[in-house]
């Protein structure tokens, strides 16, 4: 069963980090924010320690300072957002 997170992502470069991280398998979708955090980013998995590997490689991107990850339940059956193209 797909696993989803939001990743909170702390950098002092958002906008490098943010087309770093869109190309990044697994990475659903991904926005700068004004303020703090810096990106959320929504990432999925086909279970916890997929989902942790998508966040590890997120975590090694040498622009990311810090990360905090949520791991999403879709009450409403709806789940995240589709992929863009």
């Amino acid at each position: 069963m797909d696993t989803w997170a939001y990743v909170f992502i702390t950098t002092r470069q958002p906008k490098r980090t943010l087309a770093r991280l869109r190309k990044i398998r697994c990475v659903i979708h991904a926005d700068a924010l004004f303020g703090s955090p810096d990106i959320i980013a929504i990432v999925k998995g086909g279970d916890i320690a997929s989902m942790d590997a998508v966040i590890d490689r997120i975590a090694a991107i040498r622009l990311v300072s810090a990360t905090d990850s949520k791991v999403a339940r879709w009450l409403d059956g709806v789940g995240p957002p589709r992929p863009s193209s």
